[in-house]
């Protein structure tokens, strides 16, 4: 039990760190309006996950169940990303400041979106190295940690 709780935890701390990370590298590229909604989804992704490994690891130390109300909240959260997702796709070619601009912010959604389908939909990491695209395309694709526990 212990070493889940120390996973959980280091879960937490590094979706923080990596939003901290990207909050950092947009303020010191300097971009433009499509890249700042870019990241902006990317962060907001990042938060979600951090906050849920958090839950997680409360839900252990406190030895509770997951409640409604956070069930609740992760099926409305799955949704506002989805249609936050299409709103994006649709505003970044249309606020693009530059060609810089532009691509970046489309490697920053695509990345977002990976982030969204493996919090809300399916697990794309596997392993201690994280994201491994060969036991990725040998394995059956698992659900998420949020989708296994939003569909009980």
């Amino acid at each position: 039990m212990n070493r889940v709780k120390k996973q959980l935890l280091y879960l937490a701390i590094g979706e923080f760190a990596a939003l901290c990370t990207f909050i950092f590298l947009y303020r010191s590229l300097k971009l433009g309006m499509a890249s700042f909604i870019a990241f902006s989804y990317l962060i907001l992704i990042l938060l979600q996950g951090s906050m849920y490994w958090f839950y997680r690891y409360l839900l252990i130390m406190r030895k509770e169940q997951s409640g409604h109300n956070g069930k609740s909240l992760l099926r409305f959260l799955r949704r506002l990303n989805m249609i936050i997702l299409v709103a994006i796709s649709v505003l970044i070619p249309v606020v693009n400041s530059s060609d810089k601009d532009l691509i970046i912010a489309i490697v920053v959604f695509f990345f977002g979106m990976i982030e969204y389908i493996n919090y809300y939909w399916y697990r794309l990491s596997y392993g201690k190295s994280g994201f491994n695209i060969r036991i990725l395309l040998n394995t059956k694709l698992q659900k998420s940690s949020i989708s296994k526990l939003i569909s009980k």
